[in-house]
C-alpha cells in the first residue's frame, strides 16, 4: 500500500514524499486506517518500524480537517504526545515537523534538562502539537504556561518504558485535564500484561494492533561473541580496529561502566564520547552530533539512548554489557536496521551473562548465532598482563606533607606496546599493564 492511496490532504502527501516515504510499513498499514477513523487503539511493533509516522500522519490529517480561522491565527494547542525521554521527545517533534513541513501547523518539544523560559515563550507564541516529557509538562502546568483543556488527541509513545519509569500516575493526571471527548492511543515496542492493563485503564473500546517480530522483515543481523568478562573492552577495541568500523554505538549498563570503557578505548587510540544521564543535555547533543558527522568512531551509551536516538543508517550496535531487562535489548538493537536498512548487532557475552541472554532469546523467539573469537573465549589462557595483575601488588605511593600541602606525586609514566586496534588508522599506545 502507498501513501497516495490514503485519504490525506495533498500537503501531507507532499511532505511525506519529501521525506522519501512511499510504501507503508506493516504497522502503518494496520494503524493508519484505524487512527484516521479516530479509534482509541493500542499498537505494538518493534522499534524502527515506523510507529511515529503511524500516529503522526493521522494526527496531522485530523488537525487539517478541523482547522478554523481561529486556529489558523492562534495555533490553539490540540494534540499532546507524551514520551519517556527528552531524546525521544526531540526526535518525535522533528519527525512531526517534517511530516507537516508544507502546512502551517506548528510542533514544539518540551523536556527537562533545558532552560524552561524559551519553551514557555514558544508555547505563548502558539502551538498545534505539543511533544512533552511528563516532568517538564507538569512544570509548565504549575506555572500556568500551558492549558490542556482543548486537546482532543492524546498519544502515549513508548508506553512500556512509561510503565518501567513509573509514569502511570502522571499519565492519569494528564488525562483528566484533557477535553472529555479526546481520542487516546498507546504505542509500544513490546507487549506485556502491564501494557494491556494500561490500555484498559486509558482507552475506550480500543482497537488492537500487534505486529510480532515474525511478521516483520528482519533487517538486523544478530551475533553473540563469547568472551572472558575481563577482556570485553580489549575485544571491542580489536574488533573496531581490525574491521575499520567507523561508526559504532556501544551499550553498557551503568554510567560508571561508560566512563571506564571510554578511558580504555582512548588508550587504544579510538576517538569516542559517552552518552548518559549525568551529562547535560547540551553535552549529550554535542556528542551525538559529532558521532553522526563521523568525527567520533564510538559512542558509549547507557539505556538512556536505547529509545529516541534516530541515527541515519547506523551500521552497528554492540552490547558490552547486557541490559537489566530483556525488553531493553530490543530497543538497543533497534537503533540499527531502521527504515528497512540493514544493520548488525553484536553482544559480547560472558558466562555471567548467559541467564539474561536466555531471557532475551525467549523474548525475541529465536536463538542468536554464536561466533567464537580465538583467544577471547571463556577459559582461554589470559595474556601475561592479566596474570601479572593477578599476582603483583599495587605499588605503594608515599606522599609527604609539606607546609603548602602540594607535594609532588611519584611519576606514573606508562611503558607502551602496540595494540591490534592501532591497525587501519588507529594510533594507540596501550599500557603493558591494564589498569
Amino acid at each position: 500500500m502507498t501513501f497516495n492511496s490514503l485519504p490525506l490532504f495533498p500537503q501531507i502527501i507532499e511532505a511525506i514524499e519529501l521525506c522519501g516515504y512511499h510504501r507503508l510499513t506493516p504497522v502503518q498499514e494496520q494503524v493508519l486506517p484505524l487512527a484516521l477513523a479516530r479509534h482509541d487503539l493500542i499498537a505494538c511493533a518493534q522499534t524502527g518500524t515506523g510507529k511515529t509516522a503511524a500516529y503522526a500522519i493521522p494526527l496531522l490529517q485530523h488537525l487539517m480537517n478541523n482547522r478554523t480561522p481561529e486556529h489558523h491565527v492562534n495555533h490553539t494547542l490540540s494534540a499532546l504526545v507524551i514520551t519517556p525521554t527528552r531524546e525521544l521527545a526531540i526526535q518525535v517533534a522533528d519527525n512531526i515537523t517534517q511530516y507537516s513541513q508544507v502546512t502551517e501547523l506548528k510542533t514544539l518539544a518540551v523536556y527537562g534538562g533545558a532552560n524552561i523560559n524559551p519553551q514557555r515563550k514558544a508555547l505563548g507564541a502558539g502551538v498545534d502539537v505539543l511533544v512533552a516529557t511528563p516532568g517538564r509538562l507538569f512544570d509548565l502546568l504549575g506555572q500556568g504556561a500551558v492549558d490542556l483543556s482543548c486537546i482532543d488527541t492524546f498519544i502515549i509513545d513508548e508506553a512500556d518504558r512509561m510503565l518501567d519509569l513509573g509514569f502511570v500516575k502522571d499519565i492519569e493526571r494528564i488525562k483528566k485535564l484533557l477535553n472529555g471527548q479526546h481520542c487516546c492511543q498507546l504505542f509500544s515496542a513490546t507487549y506485556s500484561p502491564a501494557v494491556e492493563q494500561l490500555a484498559q485503564q486509558m482507552l475506550n473500546q480500543p482497537k488492537r494492533v500487534n505486529i510480532k517480530a515474525s511478521q516483520q522483515p528482519s533487517t538486523i543481523e544478530q551475533w553473540i561473541y563469547p568472551v572472558d568478562k575481563r577482556r570485553k573492552a580489549e575485544l571491542l577495541a580489536e574488533l573496531v580496529g581490525r574491521n575499520n568500523w567507523r561508526q559504532v554505538l556501544v551499550f553498557v549498563s551503568t554510567k560508571e561502566s561508560a566512563e571506564l570503557l571510554l578511558k580504555e578505548l582512548r588508550l587504544d587510540g579510538l576517538k569516542g564520547a559517552v552518552f548518559h544521564g549525568d551529562k547535560t543535555q547540551g553535552a549529550r547533543n554535542r556528542a551525538l552530533e559529532l558521532f553522526k558527522s563521523g568525527e567520533l568512531r564510538v559512542l558509549v551509551a547507557t539505556d538512556v539512548a536505547a529509545r529516541g536516538l534516530d541515527i541515519e543508517a547506523l551500521p552497528l550496535v554492540i552490547n558490552i554489557e547486557l541490559p537489566f531487562a530483556a525488553e531493553d535489548y530490543v530497543h538497543r538493537i533497534g537503533r540499527t536496521g531502521r527504515a528497512g536498512l540493514p544493520g548488525k548487532a553484536i553482544s559480547l557475552v560472558s558466562r555471567n551473562d548467559e541467564a539474561m541472554m536466555t531471557e532475551i532469546e525467549a523474548l525475541i523467539g529465536e536463538r542468536i548465532r554464536r561466533q567464537v573469537q580465538p583467544g577471547y573465549e571463556e577459559g582461554a589462557p589470559l595474556p601475561e598482563r592479566y596474570r601479572q595483575l593477578a599476582v603483583e601488588p599495587k605499588p605503594k605511593r608515599a606522599y609527604k606533607d609539606n607546609k603548602r600541602g602540594n607535594a609532588k606525586r611519584p611519576s606514573t609514566k606508562r611503558s607502551s606496546t602496540k595494540h591490534p586496534s592501532a591497525k587501519n588508522g588507529g594510533t594507540s599506545q596501550r599500557t603493558t599493564k591494564r589498569r
